[in-house]
């Protein structure tokens, strides 16, 4: 009676084991290609974001708001790009934005993928284009109805980049 239970028992846990083996083997010899490829994407995003940069380098602090998930200055003095987690009505969110050295927005743009409701939320994104220019203050943009806390969250990232500016400028850069 016992042998019943033991063999099939055996068969499943070396099933298990040589399928944990062959996703963990797959995963490592994955990963890097997927790292590679997502460092590339950004940098295409971030030299959309700030046209006239070279190349981008990494700055790194402790005092950067939570929300804060990397900061860059570009090599030749163009200005400097920030990603930035938010959440909006759909989830979280990731906003890159570029800010140029008297501090003031480049551009920013959303990016993929998000959850926020297509032709509601979405909107706040295409409207980005009314930041390009504004400083800490982002004076003059209206609230987008409708879209009320997708439009808080936006800006909350972009609050949170500037505040990451000035700790830079402050830093010295």
């Amino acid at each position: 009676m016992k042998n019943n239970y033991i063999v099939p028992v055996l068969v499943l846990s070396l099933i298990c084991f040589i399928m944990t083996a062959s996703l963990s083997l797959v995963n490592m010899v994955t990963r890097p290609i997927i790292e590679e490829a997502s460092r590339e994407r950004a940098l295409l995003v971030m030299r959309e974001i700030i046209p006239g940069a070279e190349n981008f380098i990494l700055i790194e602090s402790d005092r950067f708001p939570h929300a804060v998930n990397e900061a860059h200055r570009t090599s030749n003095n163009a200005g400097f790009v920030f990603i930035v987690t938010t959440s909006g009505y759909g989830g979280n969110f990731k906003v890159i934005c570029g800010i140029d050295n008297n501090g003031r927005i480049i551009s920013s743009s959303v990016l993929p993928p998000h959850g926020e409701t297509p032709g509601f939320g979405t909107v706040v994104f295409d409207r980005a284009v009314e930041y390009e220019g504004s400083g800490s203050d982002m004076e003059g943009i209206d609230t987008v109805t409708g879209a009320t806390i997708s439009f808080n969250a936006y800006r909350r990232a972009l609050e949170d980049a500037f505040t990451a500016f000035y700790l830079i400028k402050e830093m010295g850069y």
